[in-house]
């Protein structure tokens, strides 16, 4: 009964460091993700290779910031290969976007720090993609999580920049 029970906590806590290797739960810091994401909002974030990024999605990517956190959450506008994003594009030479970089915006643009300010952002420096919602930190009526295309196809600005670089 004890090797039982051994083997059974074994394979737990097996099971829980793996989990821990490909899931994490981010914090929203601020509201450059506003209205989509707000300040307190949790997310459940999944590792995952650079193959599988896709316009559209929310990604949690390294901060070229000294200051604030470390990391950031912004909607990829565009993969490499894609053509640049007009808001983008004084501020980089090319006409499409090049191998291992990305571009990255906030959908409230008045306060994001984005590609619109810093240009390309490295696909290496990508740290996870969201794949829900889940009930605000400082809001205890909000009880359902919301899955990943609720909030990652459905925002006008995310679409709008998409439809630009097709």
């Amino acid at each position: 009964m004890l090797l039982v029970v051994s083997c059974a906590i074994a394979a737990l806590a097996l099971l829980i460091v793996r989990l821990r290797a490909r899931y994490s739960v981010i914090r929203v810091d601020g509201n450059s993700m506003a209205p989509t994401l707000i300040d307190g909002d949790r997310l459940l974030a999944r590792r995952v290779a650079p193959a599988a990024l896709r316009s559209g999605h929310i990604a949690v990517v390294l901060s070229p910031l000294p200051m604030g956190g470390p990391f950031l959450i912004k909607r990829i506008a565009a993969l490499p290969g894609d053509p640049i994003p007009e808001p983008v594009r004084p501020l980089v030479p090319d006409a499409r976007v090049p191998d291992g970089q990305l571009i990255l915006i906030g959908d409230n643009t008045d306060a994001s720090f984005d590609s619109r300010d810093h240009g390309y952002f490295p696909i290496a420096d990508i740290q996870a993609i969201t794949l829900r919602k889940l009930t605000a930190a400082r809001d205890p009526s909000r009880t359902e999580s919301e899955p990943v295309g609720e909030f990652c196809d459905g925002n006008p600005i995310g679409n709008k920049e998409r439809e630009q670089t097709k």
